[in-house]
């Protein structure tokens, strides 16, 4: 609902500014969530990526050396890099 309400347009500035503030918060709310991690590595990539293809075997590689290395790996989760990284580490 609220995506709908910012792409219809200008509103009054307080709503503007009650919107930008709720935005905020969720950065912080994220942010703070994410400093107990430890040290985390993020991978992003193309999900277009197939199993057989190598950069998908060097982003399954690149997951592994990070966890052993101690670092936490955060992806998008999708198909193709990002589930390479994953099943790497």
């Amino acid at each position: 609902m609220e995506e709908r309400a910012f792409l219809e347009g200008p509103h009054s500035r307080l709503s503007e500014l009650w919107f930008l503030i709720r935005v905020m918060w969720g950065f912080l709310y994220g942010f703070r969530k994410l400093h107990f991690v430890g040290p985390l590595v993020t991978v992003f990539g193309s999900a277009r990526t197939e199993e057989g293809s190598p950069y998908y075997q060097d982003a399954r590689k690149v997951g592994g050396e990070l966890a052993k290395m101690g670092f936490g790996v955060m992806t998008g989760g999708g198909p193709g890099i990002m589930e390479a990284a994953n099943r790497g580490a």
